[in-house]
């Protein structure tokens, strides 16, 4: 009993730590602000994810999709009562690092230009893949505006796991201490099972919180939304109505008021098994697929053969028991129930084998776009291991109805959904024999994404993704241990200079200016000069930690101009005449280029923030 009256302890005091640190690590309230119908500079998807506790809701995507058609972006018009569609435009300003995801699906999906709405959730993507990348895209813009921030720091993680291990330790003691001999070595797994629970309930805990700026920019689009609510005219609304009310649809639809749009928009949900889109034969047009039961569909003619055979001795037996029983109650006649007993057997057997036969001897030739790949389980093998049928499901451009049509693994592996074949194909069975890809599909590799940095971003949706053990940049000694890769020297080098600017400079020396940042700011900085010719100097500046964010507005304070972003660097970088800045996982930095010719074009500074970037994760050796 001791044993477990210190278990209970144990897992007590832990409890209370769990508890103590969720209550400081709660999200801020949200006190609405008054009903306005202003809009602010935070986007769609920003308002969807601090407005809704948060967490990133569904209705995100769809409404940055809005947002990209009331900006310009991409177009949406109704052609019908069941058809809209999207097309392409080329935005008229700097997209985001998200707005770019799904311009990019959005265009990956088109043909010349154009998709229908419904068919947004087709192509071969990784769903999650893609929804994580997005998430984290618009989480590293709230952080960058300080809007949110990760709930539990890997501190906070390690402390509750490394505490977690002292119930578990101690349930495992208990148990092993009261079992009898032959179950002793039971303990380690009570002890392994019961820290699995808890660092379980630590994730269901974890997540995104918001700042105090947060709460109070959420408030403002809680008024917002009472502004718009008051209408109560945007649910109702089609996507298409974007051209009419702007970008207020788009924010609608981010607050949770518009749902018609976002059903019409499915980015970011799994495409439907028995509705898939096509534009096979040049117009986009709904299809709707039926996978049948595989009693006599979908099964490949020889095997069928052979099921025809055992199909028609298990008629024979049944039907034969049943005569049994009738003669027996009914005194019915032997010439009469035999008769029927072998014209049933005869029958049962007699169709599959006659269908097999056919689809043998004919086959049917169809040239088709692969809508649908599906793998259905339908039972295991004797190894506990699942057994599937593998359905394809094909639109010549003639039928709106179809039938999946069985295929072998070997072949459906192979195939994409998208790819336009050539199938010979048994009508009876619905078993493709032969399947040829004539052209290859354009969703093929859409599953790569332009992640700009923000997969390293510390923003789980669980504390499973947290990392517990401290990486040596991490910590209060970071600075110690760490390499000389994040000083201003080691990211951009002479010889970066002269690729990237075509000038011959000195060694790296001290900058000698101040600079126009808060005194807090610690900021290490250095200064390259020519050598020869026009008098061209580069100042490198870097920064560690979540203020070194600052050094993302240094080019707007040094030029008085508004920048633009660029993707593919970092986690985020700015351009400005002369100046760049990027953020990354280890850090912030910024180059700053001052010439009497004026400044650089802008290829060459994005090239050198592009290797300085690289070079402060760790990932391009000094040049």
């Amino acid at each position: 009993m001791i044993y477990f009256l210190v278990t209970a302890a144990a897992l007590g005091l832990w409890l209370l730590l769990l508890a103590m640190l969720a209550y400081a690590t709660r999200n801020p309230d949200v006190i609405p602000g008054p009903p306005t119908s202003e809009l602010r500079d935070e986007s769609p998807a920003l308002v969807d994810l601090i407005t809704g506790n948060w967490r990133l809701c569904d209705e995100a995507a769809s409404a940055t999709l809005l947002d990209l058609a009331a900006k310009g972006a991409v177009q949406i018009e109704e052609v019908g009562p069941e058809l809209s569609l999207v097309r392409l435009r080329e935005p008229r300003t700097p997209l985001t690092a998200y707005e770019k995801l799904v311009h990019d699906h959005v265009a990956s999906l088109a043909t010349d230009g154009v998709v229908a709405t419904g068919a947004l959730a087709e192509g071969a993507r990784n769903l999650a893949r893609w929804w994580k990348s997005f998430r984290k895209k618009v989480i590293a813009e709230a952080r960058e505006k300080g809007l949110s921030r990760a709930r539990w720091s890997t501190a906070q993680a390690t402390l509750l796991t490394v505490a977690a291990a002292a119930p578990a330790i101690a349930f495992g003691v208990a148990v092993a201490a009261t079992a009898d001999d032959r179950h002793r070595d039971g303990g380690f797994g009570a002890a392994i099972v019961g820290f699995a629970l808890l660092t379980a309930l630590m994730g269901k805990l974890n997540g995104e919180r918001g700042t105090a700026e947060g709460a109070k920019v959420a408030g403002y689009w809680m008024g917002v939304r009472q502004h718009l609510g008051a209408n109560n005219g945007f649910a109702d609304q089609p996507a298409a109505a974007v051209t009419i009310w702007g970008r207020h649809l788009a924010y609608a639809a981010a607050l949770g008021m518009a749902r018609r749009a976002v059903t019409s928009l499915p980015i970011s949900v799994p495409a439907d098994d028995k509705r898939a889109w096509s534009d096979y034969g040049g117009m986009w047009h709904a299809v709707n697929v039926r996978y049948p039961r595989r009693i006599l569909w979908g099964r490949p003619p020889w095997p069928m053969m052979l099921r025809g055979v055992i199909a028609g001795l298990g008629t024979w037996f049944w039907l034969w028991l049943f005569g049994v029983v009738a003669r027996a109650l009914l005194d019915l006649p032997e010439s009469f129930v035999m008769p029927v007993v072998y014209l049933g057997a005869a029958t049962a057997a007699a169709v599959p084998i006659a269908f097999a036969i056919a689809d043998l001897t004919t086959k049917t030739q169809l040239e088709a776009q692969i809508v649908r790949l599906r793998a259905i389980q339908v039972g295991s093998n004797g190894d506990d291991q699942p057994k599937y049928a593998y359905w394809v499901a094909l639109d010549d451009g003639h039928l709106r109805d179809v039938k999946a049509l069985g295929i072998d693994e070997s072949k459906w592996g192979s195939l994409a959904e998208g790819d336009l074949v050539r199938a010979s194909i048994g009508r009876r069975l619905g078993w493709i024999d032969q399947i040829e890809v004539v052209e290859r599909s354009r969703h093929r590799g859409v599953s790569s994404y332009d992640d700009t940095g923000e997969q390293l971003l510390n923003a789980p949706e669980n504390l499973g993704e947290v990392p517990v053990l401290l990486r040596p940049s991490q910590g209060a000694g970071a600075d110690a241990g760490k390499a000389d890769d994040d000083r201003p020297a080691a990211l951009v080098t002479p010889g970066d200079l002269r690729r990237a600017l075509g000038i011959e400079v000195g060694p790296a020396g001290p900058y000698p200016d101040a600079l126009p940042t808060p005194p807090w700011l610690a900021v290490r900085s250095c200064r390259y000069q020519t050598t020869g010719g026009i008098p061209v100097t580069v100042d490198v500046h870097a920064a560690s930690g979540a203020r070194g964010g600052y050094l993302m507005v240094l080019g707007h304070l040094l030029t008085r101009v508004e920048g633009r972003q660029i993707s593919g660097v970092g986690g985020g970088a700015m351009l400005y005449p002369g100046v760049v800045s990027a953020r990354t996982s280890e850090g912030t930095f910024a180059i700053h280029v001052h010439s009497p010719a004026g400044p650089p074009p802008p290829d060459a500074l994005v090239d050198l923030a592009r290797t300085a970037a690289e070079r402060m994760e760790g990932r391009s050796p000094v040049a």
